[in-house]
């Protein structure tokens, strides 16, 4: 029940949450499902602080902003990885790699409809991967066979970053592209 001391997450604890007659108070005792001692009710400051060291828990003030204010009752350092936890998911999908296939034989129309889709794609904020896979004797003729992969480029246009510099790997080009 001591009082922890965090840079990335600011919550009020235990006898630092003052001023309030009433507070909502939440209790779950699994995180993942309701279980008969869930509970959420509203109770005197007091009486909340009276249940948190009946039960050895934490007191953390959630929202000081409704009314009453939203006090969940919890062990602290669990309440903590929660959050860090939830934070590296957000942070994860925050940018997404997007990714256009092309072949060697990739007909003009076809490239500039995938060209668009890449636009559309960088325009809302995502990476683009691009790939040419060669197959049987486009391998052995790599240079010819490149000539779609840097026709689909110059259709993109200049307004975009190479993340990643064109590189051969196997039967396959890449390139990561991002805008500018």
């Amino acid at each position: 029940m001591g009082k922890f001391i965090n840079k990335s997450f600011n919550y009020r604890l235990n006898d630092d949450i003052v001023n309030y007659d009433k507070v909502r108070l939440i209790y779950k005792e699994h995180s993942s499902e309701e279980g008969p001692n869930d509970f959420n009710k509203v109770v005197s400051l007091s009486d909340a602080k009276k249940i948190s060291e009946k039960m050895s828990l934490d007191l953390i003030e959630i929202n000081n902003k409704t009314t009453p204010p939203l006090i969940r009752l919890c062990d602290y350092s669990k309440f903590l990885w929660e959050q860090k936890k939830k934070e590296k998911t957000k942070n994860r999908n925050s940018i997404s790699i997007k990714e256009i296939q092309l072949k060697a034989n990739i007909a003009d129309n076809d490239l500039e409809t995938k060209a668009k889709a890449a636009l559309k794609f960088l325009n809302s904020g995502h990476k683009v991967k691009v790939v040419l896979t060669l197959k049987g004797r486009e391998m052995s003729r790599k240079e010819y066979s490149k000539e779609s992969f840097y026709k689909f480029l110059s259709i993109v246009g200049e307004d975009v970053l190479f993340e990643m510099k064109p590189k051969d790997e196997g039967n396959k080009t890449f390139a990561i592209i991002k805008k500018k």
